[in-house]
């Protein structure tokens, strides 16, 4: 219910909502020196270090990164995947993030780039239910702006879970094109089989609009929540370039075998 009215508000609504609810907490909380108040933070709930340095060990244990590291943020947010690498990669490393929202790009650049010049972070004012209705530009043609086989590693969080297939095909494109020979692609899903399918039915997140190769929570806000079918995304995954190296189903349907995050977490290599 709560969900249904948070979505029915416009992108513009949602964040300043989020700003006046938590604005009583911002007055008093202790930050990390780089973590932005609470009522700026538009990416999901948590703790937003100790995610970050969760998947960062992720990063770490998967993706072969390294402190000379060309790393790609693809839907940086507000900074939040960021902060871990800041103490991790040396002036030989960087770190290039993208994304749809301007307010978290600007708040990056004023406090990450600001102290850290190997870290930029670019807006890419593309459409989405959730983030940005203020433009007709959409993902599925959307070039990344960098060179062919330009990174060591790239990433999406909470992404993929907010996008709509030929979006995520184009982006599976880009990702291969920008990505050396190799090299890691961690990206995390909502992804259907027979055990999500079934588990899912008595959890909070049901994917019950179902669009035959990608279901969706929502019907007036597509993008809140897209879910793909496996067989489906996988064999696009080895059509665009990739291999599996592994697969991480999530805890959000119910699972808990096998789990490392809430949502599937999948390795991808570049052929």
């Amino acid at each position: 219910m709560l969900r249904s009215i948070y979505y029915s508000l416009s992108p513009k609504q949602r964040l300043l909502l989020r700003r006046i609810v938590y604005f009583p907490i911002d007055l008093f909380r202790k930050r990390h020196e780089l973590e932005p108040p609470k009522g700026y933070i538009y990416t999901g709930p948590g703790n937003y270090i100790e995610i970050g340095e969760t998947f960062f060990e992720y990063f770490k244990t998967y993706g072969n990164i390294q402190p000379n590291s060309r790393i790609l943020d693809i839907g940086s947010g507000i900074g939040r995947m960021a902060i871990p690498f800041t103490t991790f990669l040396n002036e030989q490393g960087s770190y290039k993030g993208f994304d749809v929202v301007a307010q978290g790009v600007d708040w990056c650049s004023a406090n990450i780039t600001s102290k850290y010049p190997n870290f930029t972070f670019i807006h890419t004012p593309l459409k989405n239910d959730l983030y940005n209705l203020n433009t007709s530009e959409e993902a599925k043609n959307f070039i990344f702006p960098y060179e062919d086989e330009t990174f060591d590693f790239a990433f999406l969080t909470s992404v993929f879970t907010h996008m709509m297939p030929n979006d995520v095909l184009h982006y599976l494109s880009e990702i291969n094109r920008v990505l050396a020979t190799d090299k890691i692609c961690l990206a995390t899903f909502f992804i259907l089989d027979e055990t999500s399918k079934e588990l899912m039915q008595s959890s909070t997140m049901n994917f019950s609009v179902n669009r035959g190769t990608y279901s969706l929570m929502d019907e007036k806000v597509k993008e809140a929540n897209v879910a793909f079918d496996k067989d489906y995304i996988f064999a696009h995954f080895e059509a665009k370039g990739f291999e599996v190296a592994n697969y991480f189903p999530g805890t959000w349907s119910g699972r808990t075998e096998n789990t490392l995050s809430y949502q599937d977490i999948i390795i991808l290599k570049k052929n």
